[in-house]
């Protein structure tokens, strides 16, 4: 295995840039206050965001996808453990691929 320098630089040039989107985020917020209406928005972005993610995955799984969230979501509110929720949700996915 050879080190090839394009491809360190590459690595390196994106652990810069994710560093400095960090970063300046960080201080962009330390020396201004926001206004109200976006400390708001940003209070309630990851929800969404989540949504962002799951929705396609789920949809790609069709019906088996959403009844195994519905699992996932109904062992999360009854027990309140997050590992017992993505125990059932793997299960469930499992068995509805069974089944189907």
């Amino acid at each position: 295995m050879t080190l090839r320098m394009d491809v360190l630089l590459a690595i390196l040039g994106m652990a810069l840039a994710t560093y400095l989107c960090r970063a300046g985020g960080y201080a962009l917020f330390r020396a201004l206050r926001p206004p109200r209406a976006v400390e708001v928005t940003l209070q309630h972005l990851p929800g969404p965001i989540f949504v962002a993610y799951v929705a396609p995955a789920l949809a790609a799984q069709g019906v088996k996808g959403f009844a195994a969230a519905a699992v996932v979501v109904a062992v999360q509110a009854a027990t309140r453990n997050l590992a017992a929720a993505i125990g059932a949700g793997v299960a469930a996915i499992w068995v509805f691929g069974m089944v189907a």
